[in-house]
């Protein structure tokens, strides 16, 4: 069985592998149509996509794109008629694919390294990455332009004019383009080594109501600009277009990171189109850095979900109660003192029911802490379910809980207590060994602050336990007794 799926897998890989060189090389022709200059483009997106396979393919992708260096190589020495034979074409091919390779494969092994080692959240990890790709992006160009001017195919003098623009038109393909790719083949590659998801929210599969309005915005900047520059012509219109950042940033902040790359790579091709067809080859270095500042804002605006969950997360830790959900001791007594400043101001009755299980501590000696947590909690959703929506249920630690009850008398939290009280006592809080409830209720006065009516019901508790426990003792009665 296995020998017959293994020329199926096999079949599937090549397929795999020429239907991903035919992409490459389709980018590698878009970046054509946007070249202003032999060996420069406004944006390059064949090196986003190398970035991307490097990263979610891994080392099967190297002889793939290998293959297409060599093939667009061959293409170039026939469009600028460069005068080399076939060995030599395939020697520069091989060579332009090796230092196009190269730092971007070392820049992969790093970025993963640091992504693995936990240590950084995703708004960390976009830094590290808009560096890492920055520097990787240099090394790139400096390593393919002295590999063209090796293999006869670019003339020394020609470097210092095209090493800034070419570094650049690189560096926007791989920072806008690579995530976009990296998406793409996440879908079609079952053994990814980077999980891209992990590091994003939930994907929307649609954008918002108003994002083609944001996009629209988005093309009227970049005609206005565009064209002011070229009737000006003058470098300060140029810079107009550093404004992109402003819807750039709004469509980050209020769309999924699907959506937020998309609007990126639809900036970059308008203004690569606009540069070209009104001849703005001039401010086009203005253009590509312009391009790289709003990408890299907006990449920040894909953490901004994450950034919120974490917070969200964090939140939870500080407010909630591991183990019973209940409000933590720190949140009660912070959500306390504000309840009880309301009562007084508004003169508004205010009342507080702590209780705690009666011989908790027989449920772990006998069934383990297992069973003492699960106890716990089932009395913890006993009492929530009688409290109203507007009262505050906490945990002060072990088996004793509190109850913040705004707008109630003394009454209103007899009846509370009693409520919980039977609902205990009728559910299987731990199987096998009855559980019961002590509870001490005490209503706040206007002399009193948040410490001293906890005190009385804490001294009412202690009265319902010195009557046997299983009751309820109000603090008024307990002091007039």
């Amino acid at each position: 069985m296995q020998n017959k799926l293994a020329p199926k897998a096999a079949t599937h890989r090549w397929y795999r592998g020429i239907l991903f060189m035919l992409l490459w090389i389709a980018v590698w022709v878009l970046a054509q149509l946007m070249e202003y200059t032999a060996h420069a483009s406004v944006w390059f997106p064949a090196s986003g996509l190398t970035y991307a396979a490097l990263l979610i393919i891994g080392s099967s992708a190297i002889l793939p794109i290998l293959l297409c260096a060599v093939i667009v190589t061959f293409v170039t020495c026939i469009q600028y008629g460069l005068p080399l034979d076939l060995p030599q074409v395939i020697q520069a091919g091989l060579l332009f694919g090796a230092a196009h390779i190269l730092p971007y494969w070392l820049s992969v092994q790093l970025f993963i390294w640091i992504a693995r080692i936990g240590r950084l959240s995703t708004p960390g990890l976009i830094i590290v990455y808009i560096i890492n790709t920055g520097v990787a992006s240099l090394c790139t160009t400096l390593l393919v332009i002295y590999s063209l001017v090796f293999s006869n195919m670019m003339q020394p003098s020609e470097i210092s004019q095209t090493w800034l623009a070419f570094w650049i038109g690189d560096y926007a393909g791989v920072l806008i383009l690579a995530p976009l790719f990296a998406a793409l083949l996440s879908q079609q590659i079952n053994n990814k080594r980077f999980l891209l998801k992990s590091y994003l929210s939930p994907n929307q599969t649609k954008p918002s109501e108003f994002y083609y309005c944001k996009l629209m915005l988005v093309t009227l900047l970049v005609i206005f600009t565009t064209i002011l520059n070229q009737s000006t012509q003058q470098q300060e219109s140029a810079f107009v277009i550093f404004l992109l950042v402003l819807p750039h940033m709004w469509i980050a902040c209020t769309e999924s990171a699907l959506f937020n790359m998309l609007s990126l790579t639809f900036s970059c091709m308008i203004i690569a189109l606009f540069v070209n067809v009104l001849g703005l080859n001039e401010y086009v270095l203005i253009y590509q850095f312009a391009i790289i500042i709003v990408a890299a804002n907006a990449l920040f605006g894909v953490a901004v979900p994450a950034l919120m969950a974490d917070n969200e997360k964090l939140q939870a830790i500080i407010t909630t109660d591991a183990l019973t959900q209940a409000a933590s001791r720190q949140h009660f007594m912070q959500q306390a003192e504000r309840a009880v400043n309301r009562s007084l101001t508004d003169n508004a009755p205010l009342s507080l029911i702590m209780f705690d299980m009666d011989n908790f501590k027989k449920v772990n000696d006998t069934f383990g802490h297992s069973a003492g947590d699960r106890a716990l909690q089932n009395v913890c959703r006993v009492a929530q379910l009688s409290l109203r929506p507007t009262d505050l249920l906490g945990r002060f630690g072990g088996d004793e809980f509190v109850a913040l009850l705004p707008e109630s008398t003394i009454k209103d939290a007899q009846h509370i207590a009693q409520r919980i009280l039977t609902s205990v006592n009728e559910a299987e809080i731990a199987p096998g060994h009855p559980i019961h409830c002590s509870f001490g209720i005490a209503q706040l006065r206007s002399d009193q602050n948040f410490t001293e009516l906890f005190n009385l019901a804490d001294a009412a508790l202690y009265k319902a336990k010195q009557k046997g426990r299983n009751t309820i003792v109000n603090a008024e009665h307990s002091n007039a007794a």
